[in-house]
């Protein structure tokens, strides 16, 4: 009996579900708002207070536990459809969005997938048969070599193997994206390891622990073509993106379209993209990602296929002023695309930059939590996506994502320059860590305003990788803080949350704690009325502090007199002038309990309070290996007994998609292990105790 198709006419549906979560569901819901389709959400137990499950017509749980039981599960996802009467399904990107379980699942039901055939998926989601099957159809590819089973165990073999392929070369998971399952490896002698970690990374991600071994091009760039497709056999290109700059093989920065490519380069992966589409017989919109030689490399080469909505997509839509999503819903009607390639120009350049909870000079490791507040900026060129707003949590169950902060502008040059600015004062997200400070100080580098990318930027640029706001910065906003938070205290109705224990009564000379950014600074406080003489590093600020009141000026400084009187409400906080030699800066300060956040147009700093008769919360002791977060031990690299070095890999985490290797931190001997493969532990978990060698 044959399988059901989708029908060959334009259908439209009613009622469109979202396999998804977060940004992106946000996303989907509102084009679909857009073009009067009702909507339907799908939610785990602790996603329920998640913005976009409220914004959707009706929303369906998919029950609490991990993801592999909610958002992973074709069965749960095909319930929710049933329960909610929706008649079209859109996957979003991530979790079952290149799926063709889902896609088939779907079509067999007599529901509208929205999205590419699921035999396109089939091909492109396996990636050593994709670049067979676009190599035939006379797109470029990258020599490789496929890892079987028997192959991965075999040390001698793989060897071999490398040597053919030559090094350096890249371990990737067939069945993989965004990075994960995917080892570089420079020397022969660690191959053996790449493959076994990359397949067990493959296997937790995607159920399949197939992986290949492929040539590296050194410094090599990202570049992305974006396609669309229609059901009557018309393939269109919507031009190029780059995406070089990325941590951990995954996307930091993309420009639209990219940046210092070639026009015959630009035009070979224009047509291959096409080429390649055809080749598997594609509908909808998808992406065709190429890797492309440095200065003194000529290659550009097939990479892959996302056969879904990339999460950049808004980058490209700045630029051509199409809605990727509504092609999307229109091309899953069968309605043809009704534009041609003569029709798609490009207007301006767009770049984008992820806004993440992660602390970049600890290996990007992933930072959850609440988001106490949040405003996002806005302006000319100005978007941005994102699923989380005040009162929300970034979870450790998913990515990091915090944001999508987009600029376009009429050049390359003024785009970066607005973008460059929304992620200053704009931008304000309390009670996160975030990697606000390196996007900062990547859109300033020099290389990167030349345009000089490359997937190893970061690694070159390892200044970037440290940012922290600058000493100056830091003095301001610790004296606007400590205003703020003292003036608060007289205006206790407009300023909730202020800290009882920072007063401005009692002992004439009280010292209080900032603690931020692993450093500690002390905040000086003389009681005199009104009048508050705060020091912070050496440099002394007064602070007139009243009811209606509120101002700083730096006191001894040529030039200086007092700034503008500060201001309080329940939602922006308080408005703190700092003005030092003749320059008044604006401040806004927003106090949650003991987390003081203060943004000026130079950026934002988080702090957080140490009042009296609080004991500091110690690290981890010398000597101990802690999760640094909640996750999954995938892999324990010791034993009892075992002499370690410091930094020598101790145990494998698996914390918010991706994984983390603990190391020691001295010098010893394995004393104690306490976790074993496959527990799922805490926050500050002890895994291992090190003891000194005899």
């Amino acid at each position: 009996m044959d399988q059901p198709t989708q029908p060959t006419q334009p259908t439209p549906f009613t009622r469109l579900l979202v396999a998804n979560r977060g940004e992106i569901a946000r996303r989907v819901l509102r084009a679909a708002r857009s073009q009067g389709i009702g909507t339907v959400a799908v939610f785990a137990e602790d996603d329920r207070a998640s913005p976009y499950v409220s914004e959707a017509d009706r929303a369906v749980c998919l029950g609490p536990g991990p993801v592999a039981g909610t958002y992973l599960s074709v069965e749960r996802i095909l319930a929710a459809v049933a329960a909610s009467g929706a008649d079209a399904v859109h996957p979003g990107y991530g979790f079952l969005s290149e799926d063709p379980r889902l896609a088939q699942a779907c079509i067999d039901h007599g529901v509208r997938w929205v999205g590419p055939p699921p035999s396109a998926m089939a091909t492109m989601g396996q990636k050593a048969l994709a670049k067979a099957t676009v190599a035939a159809a006379g797109v470029p590819v990258l020599e490789g070599q496929v890892i079987d089973q028997a192959l991965a165990a075999d040390r001698e073999r793989l060897d071999e193997l490398g040597q053919s392929v030559g090094y350096p070369l890249l371990v990737k998971a067939s069945a993989g994206g965004g990075g994960r399952g995917m080892r570089l490896v420079e020397a022969p002698g660690a191959l053996f390891d790449a493959v076994t970690s990359a397949r067990r990374e493959a296997l937790a991600s995607f159920g399949s622990d197939e992986v290949f071994l492929e040539r590296y091009v050194v410094s090599p760039r990202h570049v992305e073509v974006q396609v669309v497709a229609d059901r009557q056999g018309q393939v269109v290109h919507l031009f190029d993106r780059e995406c070089s700059i990325q941590r951990r093989h995954q996307k930091v920065i993309e420009e639209a379209p990219a940046s210092r490519v070639p026009l015959a380069t630009r035009r070979t992966m224009w047509q291959a993209a096409v080429d390649a589409a055809r080749a598997v017989g594609y509908e909808g919109v998808g992406t065709v990602e190429f890797v492309v030689g440095g200065p003194d490399d000529a290659t550009c080469a097939f990479l892959e296929m996302n056969t879904r909505l990339q999460v950049e997509h808004g980058i490209t839509e700045l630029v051509t002023g199409l809605d990727l999503v509504v092609l999307q819903l229109r091309t899953a009607t069968g309605a043809p695309l009704g534009f041609t390639q003569d029709d798609v120009v490009v207007t301006g350049h767009a770049v984008e930059a992820r806004l993440c909870a992660e602390r970049p000079a600890e290996d990007f490791r992933p930072t959850p939590g609440p988001v106490l507040h949040a405003r996002w900026p806005a302006g000319e060129g100005i978007r941005v996506d994102t699923g989380v707003e005040t009162g929300s949590e970034v979870s450790a169950a998913y990515d990091s994502l915090v944001a999508k902060v987009m600029a376009w502008a009429p050049d390359r040059d003024t785009a970066v320059a607005r973008l460059r600015m929304a992620l200053g004062g704009p931008l304000e997200v309390d009670g996160l860590e975030t990697n606000r400070s390196m996007l900062a100080a990547l859109l300033d580098d020099p290389d990167f305003r030349y345009g000089r990318s490359a997937t190893d930027f970061l690694d070159l640029h390892p200044t970037v990788v440290q940012a922290q706001p600058g000493e100056d910065l830091r003095m301001r906003h610790v004296a606007a803080a400590a205003a703020a938070v003292s003036w608060g205290r007289a205006n206790a109705s407009l300023i909730p949350g202020t800290v009882g224990n920072w007063r401005n009564v009692g002992r004439p000379l009280h010292v209080d704690h900032f603690e931020e950014g692993g450093r500690r600074w002390a905040v000086e406080a003389t009681g005199r009325g009104r009048t508050w003489e705060l020091e912070v590093d050496g440099v002394t600020f007064l602070a007139t502090l009243g009811v209606t009141s509120g101002a700083i000026r730096g006191a001894g400084v040529p030039g200086s007199r007092p700034g503008r009187p500060g201001r309080g409400s329940r939602r922006r906080g308080v408005v703190v002038d700092v003005e030092t030699t003749g320059v008044v800066v604006r401040h806004r300060v927003r106090v949650h309990g003991r987390h003081v956040a203060v943004s000026s147009p130079d950026g934002q700093t988080n702090a957080q309070l140490v009042v009296e008769d609080e004991s500091e919360v110690a690290g981890a002791a010398a000597g101990e290996c802690r999760a640094p977060l909640p996750g999954s031990v995938v892999a324990v690299l010791v034993s009892e007994g075992d002499a370690v070095e410091d930094g020598a890999a101790l145990v494998v985490m698996e914390a918010m998609k991706m994984e983390h290797t603990l190391r020691a931190g001295e010098t010893g001997r394995v004393e104690q292990v306490l976790v074993e493969v496959g527990r799922q532990v805490d926050a500050g978990t002890l895994l291992v105790v090190l003891g000194a060698r005899p």
